[in-house]
C-alpha cells in the first residue's frame, strides 16, 4: 500500500521518527482486523502510545490497547490474533499487559505493531488513556516528552529496555501532577 507510512523497528533497537499523520489511519485498519479477530475476547480497542498523539515523534510502531473480556484466556487471545501475524510475547504485567507483536513473515525480527491485552480492572488501561489524552491536550507536556524521547533514543539506540525504563519516571510524574 502506498499510503501506509513506513513502520517497523528491529527488536531491541530505538529510533524516534517525526510524527506521521497517516498513523491514525494505519491504526484504524489494524483495529478493524483485530476487532473482527478478537470478537467477544475484547470489549474495546484504543490507539495508545506516541503514534496516537498528533505532532509527537515516536518509534514507528503502532501501539494498540485491547480491554480484554473477564474470561479471555491468553491462549485464546493468542490463537485469535495469530492469523493476523501477531505473536504472543508473554505477560509484561504493569509494563503493558499481555504483549502481542505484529511482525511481517519475511522479517520476523521487525515489529510493526504492539497489541497490549489489558484485563478488566487493570490500572494500565487508564494509564494508557490518560497519558495519551494528556499529551494530546497539553503542548508543553508533549514538547517535554518529545525532547526526552529524542535524548533517550540517542543514548539507548540498541537498548529498548533501557529507553523504556528511562521514560517511566517522567511518565509517572506527568500522570500524577495536576495540569
Amino acid at each position: 500500500m502506498t499510503d501506509t507510512p513506513p513502520l517497523g523497528l528491529r527488536h531491541g533497537t530505538v529510533k524516534v521518527v517525526p510524527s506521521d499523520p497517516r498513523w491514525p489511519h494505519t491504526y484504524a485498519r489494524l483495529a478493524a482486523d483485530l476487532t473482527a479477530a478478537l470478537g467477544d475476547l475484547a470489549s474495546d480497542l484504543e490507539h495508545v502510545g506516541s503514534t496516537s498523539v498528533p505532532g509527537l515523534p515516536a518509534k514507528p510502531i503502532i501501539d494498540i490497547a485491547a480491554l480484554l473480556a473477564p474470561d479471555a484466556a491468553p491462549a485464546a487471545v493468542a490463537e485469535a490474533v495469530a492469523p493476523l501475524g501477531y505473536g504472543y510475547r508473554g505477560d509484561t504485567k504493569d509494563q503493558g499487559g499481555l504483549l502481542f507483536v505484529l511482525e511481517p513473515a519475511e522479517t520476523p525480527d521487525l515489529a510493526l505493531a504492539h497489541l497490549h491485552g489489558i484485563p478488566p480492572g487493570d490500572p494500565q488501561w487508564t494509564r494508557y488513556l490518560e497519558l495519551r489524552d494528556l499529551l494530546r491536550s497539553n503542548p508543553a507536556a508533549r514538547d517535554a516528552y518529545s525532547r526526552l524521547k529524542h535524548d533517550l533514543a540517542t543514548r539507548h539506540t540498541n537498548n529498548r529496555t533501557a529507553y523504556t525504563n528511562a521514560k517511566s519516571t517522567f511518565i509517572t510524574t506527568l500522570l500524577t501532577t495536576p495540569h
